[in-house]
């Protein structure tokens, strides 16, 4: 065997037997050497204790790592839980040559199966607020630094958060992953997780980990998903240490074409806390996809019943302006809001409240009151020359009115604990007058969809032969009693060739609709194109709100349903009858009676009313006839 030969092999085992040297040191270390030292160290940066239940192991690879389970980390003394954090398995990923030497250099740290509760009192302390021990008394102990880490992933964890103010909140994480070049740099953050049973994505770049805990410059550009909505959140300020004071004197909220722009300044430390605002927009997209609201009507009740949060605004104060050019509804189109909000004490209060609908100017204000139980909520609004033609164009091809000024008036007040309960507790006044417009035959589609389209169709029979009908005027007057209001000629249409009024019962308490429309030829008959005999007698809108349905009555046996014009269960069955209905309940000018309040007041029960009904009825036969 010649010298090059033995040489060769000898390097051969040489490199084959170095690998499993260094393995044999690092498998003879005993790493739960240092574990009591870790313990000390982490006491002396936080004031929590650190309790290690597993064994420290060693995995051996290119990247070796050291692991453990077991860990835990003590809460704050006030917090509502022993543990601030529990991890089932951690893992430090090292390098692997200066571990030869002892030097442990950490690379990434890696948590599994982690439950963490980040929470704050009522005095203004979180619980990621730590008090490091006396340095004198950790350093003998400690041994060693705890090494700088500039990668972290996160898997299979939970994240609690509870505030003094408000309810908690909970957070499922799959994977965090958050990485910097040191401590002092900006580091890459993603998240991906469940939300409120939707998924969450977080993805960009923020200030460093120090700046965020210690305090200092604010920046982050950040791209977040909730479910199927998209948002891009980017801004700069400042923060107080750890998170006690944010002031972001610039921000940008984005989704899709609509940014929101602003300042804002949140101080937790505050008592309580309290938020600053100054928020703009060019356009505020409301618009949903209506197959999908379609889909939440079909399936029953129109107002939730679930319970408002409203404990959460009571821990806390703000003062938010808020502007935006447009705010654009898939019915409906506003311009220049502006609206200043102020939260004290678990009241929420509007006011100022301005807007332009339909070109017209609306004020007004809103309170909900949530300091006391049930909650009150009290709306006012006013607005005069409102274009409906304008205003109700939303995001439709057309509008199913063209001009149509009104003037506005709602004075509404509520008490309870939930949409359904609000509604159920309505009082108040809701007052909609409207002048001349032209009817859109085709597009007669303000709340009803098909339905309202249907139900005009029937009531006026030139609907089809012609794409508009001439209105003088339009009328609805309700006066709400605990989310009922029951009506008689408060409402009320005027074309050129008809008339239309209503009488009947609106239920808000328990989404029920039964109202009538009862539709009269005006002038000469003939010379309008239109005859008695063309209309029917009567139509009626019954059943649930979200899914009326509509009943028609070409004889007139519907008047037995109706209060209608002092409506009584005569039957209508012969033609002078009808004849003399006709002529005894017409009314040259329905839109000023329903101004004036309608028939009886308009706000009793029908029991109340019924013998003025039919003596109303006698007299105007008798008007007929003569004495």
């Amino acid at each position: 065997m010649n010298t090059k030969t033995t040489i060769l092999r000898i390097l051969i085992l040489l490199l084959i037997l170095t690998p499993l040297v260094l393995i044999g040191i690092l498998m003879s270390l005993d790493f739960n050497q240092y574990k009591p030292q870790v313990v000390a160290q982490v006491e002396a940066l936080t004031g929590r204790t650190l309790t290690i239940d597993g064994d420290l192991e060693l995995s051996i690879s290119l990247r070796p790592s050291i692991e453990v389970s077991g860990v835990s980390l003590a809460n704050a003394p006030w917090g509502s839980t022993e543990r601030m954090a529990s991890i089932g398995q951690l893992a430090v990923q090292v390098e692997l040559l200066p571990l030869l030497g002892g030097d442990v250099r950490v690379t990434r740290l890696i948590a599994r199966q982690a439950d963490i509760l980040l929470e704050s009192n009522a005095k203004g302390e979180a619980n990621w607020q730590f008090k490091k021990s006396d340095p004198g008394e950790a350093a003998p102990s400690a041994g060693v630094a705890l090494p700088e880490i500039s990668d972290l992933l996160i898997e299979t964890a939970r994240i609690r958060f509870l505030s003094a103010a408000g309810d908690p909140l909970e957070l499922t994480i799959d994977r965090l992953h958050a990485s910097a070049d040191t401590l002092v740099a900006p580091f890459d953050l993603s998240i991906e997780g469940v939300y409120n049973g939707e998924p969450v994505v977080v993805e960009g770049e923020l200030e460093s980990l120090a700046a965020m805990t210690s305090g200092g410059d604010l920046r982050f550009d950040l791209k977040l998903a909730l479910g199927e909505r998209k948002v891009q959140w980017q801004g700069e300020g400042e923060v107080a240490g750890a998170l006690s004071r944010i002031t972001l004197e610039r921000f940008q909220l984005t989704h899709n074409q609509d940014s929101l722009t602003g300042s804002l300044m949140f101080d937790r430390l505050a008592q309580p806390p309290h938020l600053e605002a100054t928020l703009a927009t060019d356009r505020l997209d409301l618009r949903r996809d209506e197959k999908e609201e379609d889909k939440q009507e079909a399936g029953g009740k129109l107002f939730s019943a679930a319970p408002l949060p409203l404990d959460a605004p009571q821990g806390l104060t703000a003062d938010v302006r808020f502007s935006s050019k447009q705010v654009l509804g898939n019915r409906y189109t506003l311009n220049d809001l502006d609206a200043t909000l102020r939260l004290e004490g678990g009241v929420l209060t509007i006011q100022p409240l301005a807007m332009l609908a339909g070109g017209g100017r609306v004020t007004g204000s809103a309170e909900l009151n949530g300091s006391r139980s049930p909650a009150s909520l009290a709306l006012r609004l006013e607005g005069k020359d409102v274009v409906l033609g304008t205003l109700l164009l939303g995001s439709r091809e057309e509008a199913p009115l063209q001009q149509g000024p009104a003037s506005i008036d709602i004075d509404l007040k509520a008490r309870g604990e939930s949409v359904a309960a609000l509604m159920g507790g309505l009082n108040g006044r809701l007052l909609i007058s409207v002048g001349e417009g032209n009817i859109n035959n085709r597009h007669l589609d303000l709340v009803g969809g098909d339905l309202l389209n249907q139900l005009f169709r029937a009531l006026n029979p030139l609907a089809d032969k012609e794409p508009y009908t001439e209105m003088e005027c339009a009328v609805v007057n309700l006066q709400f009693s605990n989310g009922v209001a029951e009506y008689d000629k408060r409402v009320a249409i005027l074309t050129r060739q008809m008339s239309i009024v209503s009488a009947g019962t609106i239920d808000l308490k328990n989404e029920l609709l039964d109202v009538g429309f009862k539709p009269m030829p005006r002038g000469d008959t003939a010379d309008l194109g239109i005859t008695a005999g063309d209309l029917v007698s009567a139509a009626r809108l019954t059943g649930p709100l979200s899914r009326p349905e509509m009943g028609l009555d070409a004889k007139g046996t519907a008047k037995a349903g109706l209060k209608l014009y002092g409506a009584i269960a005569t039957g209508g069955t012969s033609l002078l009858l009808e004849g003399l209905w006709n002529k005894a309940t017409s009314d040259d000018n329905p839109c000023q009676t329903a101004l004036a309040g309608g028939g009886s007041g308009g706000g009793s029960k029908p029991s109340d009313q019924k013998g003025s009904e039919v003596g109303g009825f006698m007299d105007k036969l008798k008007g007929v006839f003569g004495n």
